[in-house]
């Protein structure tokens, strides 16, 4: 069953169209149409759409304001709550370009990468060439190494040089979930010679 096929016999889609996103909804349903996407990859996306939507008016922002900061803001949120899907990011990457040619949302601006989002790329980089992590896996650990640096090195590189083992285990234990130090440990012995590649 292609999109199309789906989209004919969807409920959630049938709600969307008739929803307060439903000009939205309907460009990225002909946008899936289109690529011939398949019904789970379909329905997946448009699930996608209905919580970045929900999320993103929710925290006071108007639809036509969507942008990449957005979509990361909310994937940073959902990671929290749900394991990510390795078509998320492009399903969302295939939203903003539709309604952009449409015209429903502003053109991209240019990316600005902060000293966290450099060292996060450069040990990206790393993931991939050197350990040959597969792409979804990368992407979960740069997210989680963001947050990580975000937190424990706010002002960049120069914290980031200062990092020790019990820098990392203590964010460990603040973070895991029933995890106990003599997991946390090992861990962190990892991670920090991990880490040291990115300076």
């Amino acid at each position: 069953m292609n999109a199309t096929d789906y989209l004919n016999r969807s409920a959630l889609y049938r709600k969307l169209v008739y929803g307060p996103y439903r000009e939205f909804a309907g460009v990225y349903a002909a946008k899936m149409s289109n690529e011939g996407l398949g019904r789970h990859c379909t329905w997946r996306s448009l699930s996608l759409f209905r919580d970045l939507m929900d999320w993103h008016v929710g925290n006071g922002h108007a639809p036509q304001d969507l942008s990449e900061v957005h979509v990361d803001r909310f994937l940073e949120h959902r990671f929290k709550h749900w394991k990510p899907d390795s078509g998320d990011r492009s399903a969302l990457r295939r939203l903003l370009l539709a309604l952009r040619e449409k015209g429903l949302i502003p053109a991209a601006l240019p990316i600005l990468r902060s000293e966290h989002e450099k060292i996060v790329d450069v040990f990206g980089q790393y993931l991939s060439t050197e350990r040959g992590l597969a792409a979804a896996t990368m992407g979960s650990h740069k997210l989680l190494s963001l947050r990580f640096l975000r937190e424990v090195c706010p002002l960049g590189v120069d914290g980031f040089a200062a990092l020790t083992p019990q820098t990392v285990i203590g964010y460990v234990e603040r973070h895991a979930l029933m995890v106990p130090p003599t997991v946390a440990k090992p861990c962190a012995g990892l991670c920090v010679p991990s880490c040291a590649i990115c300076i």
